[in-house]
């Protein structure tokens, strides 16, 4: 498994419950290799992946919506877009920018276009931009991603992405951030608290990973703790979120109780000051 086919296993996920996702579309990426990986994390690392990720796309989906009701001349940013399918459960209106490596973006656009013109799905105007955020420098990403908003109200998405980067990428994105949003606009992010690291399902998962070679050399990943999140520079967190509170308010019957029982990813909605 490379890096990059942990969005298709994201798809698959958001796929088995739409009724919760609302993401009627995830469907469409479905194979059979992605069944295979599903099988295998489900039953060797937490069966609840599915739900949870049903969960964080009805989360960040109702969020945008509200943000876009208040500003319907507003745009989306996906930072890291993998396969989500925001831009097509949302108004037609909302210009959106999706924003990852060459290859996801390539096979991603001619899906759409082809889906698109078979009727599968709305039709909507897309942008694409290919980037890596690992670079030192983000001069041309913030010159390209600040012309493309054009002084619009925009609401950042960043899901599936802080799980991989290394603190000074993580940091250095942020800035980027900063820099490229205005007063009032959103950011939305993903990540995991430190206090994870230790959970006997987290062990699994990091075996699993560096069993199936995700990364080249040991698998780990980089928590980001609340805090962090409370001092960025330039952003109010004004929400806070994760799987536990997510549950109870979407399915309370089946509400999760125990944070540690779980990947508990935390979801985090920041206003640009």
């Amino acid at each position: 498994m490379k890096v990059h086919e942990t969005a298709f296993l994201t798809c698959a996920y958001r796929a088995t419950e739409p009724a919760l996702s609302h993401d009627i579309y995830a469907y469409l990426y479905g194979n059979e290799l992605t069944d295979k990986w599903v099988k295998a994390v489900t039953e060797e690392v937490s069966s609840w992946e599915p739900f949870l990720h049903c969960l964080r796309n009805r989360y960040f989906l109702d969020t945008m919506t509200a943000f876009f009701e208040e500003h319907p001349g507003g745009v989306l940013v996906n930072w890291g877009a993998g396969f989500s399918m925001y831009p097509f459960l949302i108004g037609g209106h909302i210009r959106c920018l999706d924003i990852d490596q060459a290859d996801i973006i390539s096979h991603k656009s001619e899906l759409l276009e082809q889906w698109m013109s078979e009727g599968k799905v709305p039709t909507r105007h897309m942008d694409y931009l290919v980037a890596d955020f690992t670079r030192s420098q983000h001069a041309d990403l913030i010159s390209q991603v600040t012309r493309w908003i054009d002084g619009k109200p925009s609401f950042f998405v960043l899901e599936g992405v802080l799980y991989f980067l290394k603190p000074e990428v993580t940091d250095r994105l942020f800035e980027t951030f900063k820099s490229i949003q205005t007063a009032g606009d959103l950011l939305g992010c993903v990540s995991f608290l430190p206090e994870s690291l230790d959970t006997e399902v987290q062990i699994k998962l990091d075996t699993f990973f560096n069993r199936n070679n995700v990364v080249q050399g040991p698998f780990s990943h980089h928590p980001l703790s609340t805090e962090s999140y409370e001092t960025r520079s330039g952003y109010t967190l004004i929400d806070h979120q994760d799987y536990c509170s997510l549950s109870a308010c979407y399915s309370p019957e089946r509400a999760i109780a125990d944070w540690r029982t779980i990947l508990n990813e935390n979801m985090y909605l920041l206003r640009r000051c």
